[in-house]
């Protein structure tokens, strides 16, 4: 396989052929990454430097690179690691420059943030070049958004999280322009018609390799969430149910959510409360249930990646022997080359948070 490399303003800087290994991880709600290895040489190391992309021809969105590295391995050979973050990691080094009220669906919410604050900002140093919106498509949910100084890429998560919509930034060469596209995976699970379904089973062959995780560590059902105010006048909302030992609860603490607009005249609670209630949504959508299968998918089975299934499609797992059906989406796609040929592992569900997703969620 070969790997296209551009310059940051889509210039054709040249083709590397050869290398090691490369991980490409596709994510759903989050921005993919990636990390290749390969051999050093005065060319090579010229050629994949700091900020330049790299794409290979069958996937639609390119990433640039962040991160260098030079070792010696046990052979005595110089190796060459960089790695990096897919094109919509740009979003990441912006904020959102004071405060944003969005009342629209999910999909206008993610594409009015990413204009307002990277494409036509008021600002125009705030500028990401070369970056458009994608085609609406008119899909989520409506949605109170209410948003101040937070990152723009973690913003933009927030709202995936909660809404079940997936985001990506392609790359077209043809025209020199990143597209942000915002859009949802297929229903492959096995009950629904209007797609052939995807079952993924050891049964079936199509799984190598699975891991099942089943946790509550992480699991919280019910938000209460505290806005402007103080005391007994302090606005608060509850989302979400449970009772008994079913009931899992979390606060949310969101005085920074203003309730006086631009102008300092006050927000009625038919307006303002909604938006505390989105905060709801986006917290517990990050304390869910971890029920997951990590899968190593078998390339020569019946399913065909792209094909059959892609990221973000609702799909189906079976394991008989566990006893386990669980209709899930494809959160995470890790596509591995090396020298002996190419796999993909794909996590089915929601995946275990990492340390820093736990800061996040207290930090907010």
């Amino acid at each position: 396989m070969e790997l296209y490399v551009f310059d940051k303003e889509l210039n054709f800087l040249g083709i590397l052929e050869g290398f090691f290994s490369l991980r490409w991880i596709r994510k759903y709600s989050k921005c993919g990454e990636f990390e290749l290895h390969c051999g050093l040489t005065p060319s090579i190391l010229n050629l994949l430097q700091r900020g330049n992309i790299i794409w290979k021809n069958d996937d639609a969105e390119a990433g640039y690179i962040e991160y260098r590295n030079i070792t010696v391995n046990a052979q005595k050979e110089e190796v060459l690691v960089v790695s990096g973050k897919f094109m919509t990691g740009y979003l990441g080094r912006r904020i959102v420059w004071g405060t944003e009220r969005i009342n629209d669906t999910a999909e206008v919410v993610m594409r009015t943030l990413v204009d307002n604050h990277a494409i036509n900002p008021a600002n125009p140093d705030r500028v990401i070049p070369l970056l458009e919106l994608g085609e609406l498509k008119g899909i989520g949910q409506s949605i109170n958004k209410q948003t101040s100084y937070a990152n723009l890429l973690e913003s933009i998560e927030e709202v995936s999280l909660s809404s079940g919509l997936g985001y990506r930034t392609i790359l077209d060469l043809a025209n020199q322009r990143l597209i942000f596209d915002v859009y949802e995976g297929l229903d492959r699970t096995a009950g629904q018609s209007m797609n052939a379904p995807a079952i993924f089973s050891q049964e079936f062959e199509n799984i190598l390799e699975q891991e099942y995780t089943d946790s509550l560590n992480n699991y919280r059902n019910v938000a209460l969430v505290a806005g402007a105010g103080e005391g007994a006048d302090r606005k608060m909302v509850t989302v979400g149910a449970g009772a008994g030992l079913d009931r899992f609860e979390l606060f949310a603490d969101r005085r920074d959510l203003s309730d006086v607009d631009e102008n300092g005249d006050p927000i009625p609670d038919e307006n303002y409360l909604p938006e505390l209630e989105q905060v709801g949504h986006e917290v517990l959508a990050e304390c869910t249930e971890i029920q997951t299968f990590d899968s190593k998918v078998n390339m020569r089975s019946n399913l065909t990646y792209k094909e059959d299934f892609d990221l973000g499609d609702m799909v189906t797992c079976l394991n008989r022997r566990w006893g386990i059906t669980i209709d899930t989406r494809i959160t995470e796609i890790e596509e591995v080359y090396e020298t002996n040929g190419k796999s993909i592992n794909v996590t089915f569900g929601n995946s275990i948070p990492t340390l820093i997703d736990k800061i996040k969620q207290v930090v907010r």
